[in-house]
């Protein structure tokens, strides 16, 4: 899967560094949703497209105690991209 990356986008006058790390935050969110959309909407138009799932098996889907394990590390690696901005500056205190 490819790795999603914020670039720093330019400093806004007069904003705290607390508003900063805000808006640092909601734009790798929005940066990690659309992307997300994305493939998913893709990944279900092949699949009903091929006739490999119906519409409704997403909803009725259970995952197993492994992919269960593998989707915390997945929401791990996001939640620590997304506070990226306060760790970091945090650790610099």
């Amino acid at each position: 899967m490819p790795k999603v990356t914020v670039n720093r986008r330019l400093p806004i006058a007069g904003q705290s560094p607390g508003e900063d790390r805000l808006l640092a935050i909601a734009a790798a969110l929005a940066s990690e949703l659309a992307v997300t959309r994305e493939r998913l909407d893709t990944l279900e138009r092949l699949c009903q497209a091929a006739g490999v799932i119906k519409p409704d098996a997403i909803e009725q889907f259970t995952p197993d105690p492994e992919q269960t394990k593998e989707r915390d590390g997945l929401r791990k690696g996001i939640i620590s991209r997304v506070f990226r901005p306060l760790l970091k500056d945090t650790a610099s205190q």
